[in-house]
């Protein structure tokens, strides 16, 4: 940006950099293949001494000179920054292989410091800045900090990548030195004969399989796929170097800050034998060379040679003191070669930058996560398979996945994977999926709701070491199978999610300590607490709850409506809530509902505890058990007390599964007016108690029925002859099972039975 006068850039540029107190001179510089150049004076701040000869014992003189160039989108780019020719090239923080060295002076990317600043003055004035804070260090030779660790040897921006498991390759590391080969893979971009960094580019990758040097029949350590435009890709091997030891038995250490400047093979040699890898190095080319004398490549393969340099501190980042320095070169064995390096030493080597593989502890780094345990994922739809690349993505390991379904077109709306798995299985689908995050989940298809009852597949389906196995298949069948299968000796926690309304709404359910409450009992106990919430409304309204859409001709072709948008960002959220209830001990059951604001993308959250349930043997009967919230039970308890000089009771409300043979309770209505109370006995009055238990019932979104009545006893006794005539007589005018229940002041007794037990 030019000066208002109508001075260049170049002039304006230097205005600012003379302001800096550190800048003794500067001038404009003719221009360089159309680009405006600034060269400025800079004075080193350095002790005195050093001051005194002139130069700094780093090699960093009194007053720098260094040019600015204007970048041909100047103003939208900050000036490239260039030292003298002769500078010292053993510095950290310099760009690699630039001529002449330029400095690196922002950790990240420079273009987007200088924009912050808004006025091009401030971003200028700034980067000077940061250049004297550059110049001060790198005399002093304190550009690293040892106390921070070792700043690994900069590679950026490199065209070449070798991408492979650090921590992996760290563990090969020992004291005597050695090598080893891994299977790889590339991907070849570019001049199909040109110079890889130059003409072309590779990516190479590992997953850390070993691969013996040896041809065979049908050997495919090295192949070629034909050229697709000007892409090839195929088969190679990746080298992991390590130094030897010293003569004196210690282990070789590299201490010394060196410029990323190889580039043919015999740099590369030369460069393996200051950090003690040279030979392993020589040792694994004359076994590359031996191993394929003859061999006629279809085109140039690139190899990955990566030396581990172990360093005096741990390298920034890391707890390891190895770094990793990989470099890629080109095999170009062709008919009548005399070698795979047909240039010798001059061999063309290119500098790769690293990338850690994909890997758990990637990225859970990444996600700032803590190590979470395994899942199990019960339902790879549309949420399913959003909670799994979630937990995928933050490093969290996944050893099943079980749906039944196939994909179809319609899934495509919300689903987390893409169209090209139509009409795959939802589970083969999303392990594939699962697979490039280094994952092999097993793979079940199979009816859930049968299967979990089967000894033998409920141990695949409910493995020791799972932490947590999550339910998003929204089938009362599968929930139901789930809470019969998992037996108190199963620490693994139980979770279920689920969208409603539209994808307005959503709750997930975690079961507590032992699997009390359970799934169901949290389901019902849920249905009891929202009345009156903008949660019961849309789970109940008939109009907002499941609402349904046909996407295809016949039976099964409805599913809910609601956008991908919507339900990304509610399973987002559950996400969140299964990593904060995993993260800290469970002491009760959780009930988490999310409900989105009517007219806004907020959503407000909820999250309450449910106490374990109390637990009753209903007598009379063949297993049958009534299942107690802990907010009736000390309901009917404090009842029970505020009557003490006579019986009182009223109506439980709940739910009944014949499959589970349980009867959980979740509420109680009052006894009616007319209701009779004795020391004695006590007569449930029927004063609009039909009335009431029909709003009940219809206030819960019909899930909540009456499943018996309750009443007091003064003293410690069981069951009355009378008490089991009114079983009888609830049996025969009630649609089964209806139970009673006797509150003493010690215990709960329930009934269930036509007539007293001989």
């Amino acid at each position: 940006m030019a000066a208002g006068d109508g001075a260049s850039a170049a002039d304006h540029v230097l205005r600012v950099a003379l302001q800096h107190s550190e800048c003794v001179g500067g001038e404009v510089l003719e221009q360089e293949q159309g680009l405006e150049r600034v060269r400025i004076h800079m004075n080193v701040e350095m002790p005195l001494d050093m001051k005194a000869d002139g130069v700094s014992t780093s090699g960093v003189r009194t007053c720098e000179s260094v040019v600015l160039k204007l970048p041909a989108s100047w103003p939208w780019q900050s000036p490239r920054f260039y030292l003298r020719e002769d500078f010292p090239r053993h510095f950290p923080h310099l760009m690699p292989f630039s001529t002449p060295p330029r400095p690196c002076l922002i950790d990240g990317d420079q273009d987007e410091f200088f924009l912050q600043f808004g006025l091009v003055d401030y971003g200028v004035f700034h980067l000077i800045d940061q250049l004297a804070v550059w110049l001060r260090k790198a005399a002093v030779n304190n550009l690293i900090d040892p106390e921070q660790g070792w700043e690994p040897m900069l590679r950026r921006d490199y065209r070449d990548i070798v991408e492979l498991d650090a921590e992996h390759a760290r563990t090969l590391v020992d004291r005597k030195g050695g090598w080893v080969v891994w299977k790889g893979k590339y991907y070849r971009k570019g001049d199909p004969i040109g110079r890889l960094g130059v003409d072309a580019e590779a990516w190479l990758s590992s997953d850390g399989e070993r691969a013996p040097l040896k041809t065979k029949e049908g050997d495919d350590t090295f192949t070629a796929s034909p050229m697709r435009g000007d892409i090839r890709m195929g088969n190679t091997v990746v080298a992991i170097i390590w130094p030897d030891k010293k003569p004196d038995g210690s282990a070789f250490v590299h201490s010394t800050y060196m410029p990323e400047n190889v580039e043919t093979l015999g740099q590369l040699r030369a460069r393996a034998e200051e950090v003690g890898c040279a030979r392993g190095l020589d040792v694994f080319l004359d076994n590359l060379e031996r191993s394929f004398a003859g061999f006629v490549l279809p085109a140039p393969i690139p190899v990955a040679v990566v030396l581990c340099a172990r360093r005096p501190v741990r390298l920034i980042g890391t707890k390891s003191d190895i770094e990793l320095l990989p470099y890629v070169i080109e095999l170009r064995a062709e008919q009548g070669r005399q070698s795979l390096f047909a240039q010798g030493d001059d061999e063309p080597v290119s500098p790769a930058a690293h990338y850690q593989s994909i890997s758990a502890p990637l990225l859970r780094s990444l996600s700032g996560l803590p190590t979470q345990p395994p899942l199990v994922m019960l339902g790879c739809g549309s949420v399913g398979s959003k909670l799994a690349l979630h937990a995928a993505r933050s490093g969290q390991d996944i050893l099943c996945v079980s749906d039944q379904s196939s994909l179809r077109p319609h899934n495509m709306a919300r689903h987390a994977l893409g169209p090209s798995h139509v009409p795959n299985g939802k589970a083969k689908a999303l392990a594939k999926e699962l697979e490039g995050f280094g994952l092999r989940p097993e793979v079940h298809e199979g009816d859930l709701g049968r299967d979990l009852r089967e000894q033998k597949l409920a141990k695949k389906l409910l493995p020791k070491r799972a932490g947590a196995i999550i339910n998003s298949t929204a089938s009362l069948s599968v929930r139901e199978a789930l809470v019969d299968a998992a037996t108190p000796r199963h620490r693994v926690r139980l979770f279920e999610a689920a969208l409603f309304g539209r994808g307005r709404g959503s709750f997930l359910l975690a079961d507590g300590p032992r699997h009390n409450p359970n799934l169901a009992d949290l389901m019902v106990e849920m249905y009891a607490t929202i009345d009156g919430t903008p949660a019961s409304k849309l789970l109940f309204d008939p109009t907002e709850g499941l609402a349904e859409i046909r996407i295809g001709q016949g039976c099964g072709s409805l599913t809910m409506q609601m956008s991908d948008a919507r339900l990304s960002a509610m399973t987002a959220s559950l996400a969140l809530e299964v990593n904060e209830l995993l993260a800290a001990p469970a002491t009760d059951g959780t009930i988490v509902m999310g409900t989105m604001d009517d007219g806004t993308p907020a959503t407000s959250w909820v999250r309450f505890q449910v106490p374990p349930f109390e637990t009753v043997e209903i007598a009379g009967t063949d297993g049958w058990e009534l299942r107690i919230s802990k907010r009736v039970a000390d309901r009917i308890r404090a009842e029970a007390a505020s009557y003490s000089t006579v019986e009182t009771g009223g109506v439980m409300i709940g739910c009944t599964s014949a499959r589970l043979k349980t009867v959980t309770v979740v509420d109680l209505l009052d006894a009616p007016p007319n209701s009779q109370r004795s020391a004695a006995l006590f007569v449930l009055g029927t004063q609009g108690l039909h009335a009431a238990i029909e709003a009940r019932h219809e206030a819960s979104g019909k899930t909540l029925f009456d499943v018996g009545t309750w009443h007091s006893h003064l003293q410690d006794a069981g069951p009355s002859g009378t008490d089991w005539k009114t079983a009888a007589e609830l049996a025969a005018e009630r649609t089964p099972p209806s139970i009673l229940l006797i509150a003493t002041p010690r215990r709960f007794h329930a009934l269930m039975h036509k007539k007293e037990p001989d």
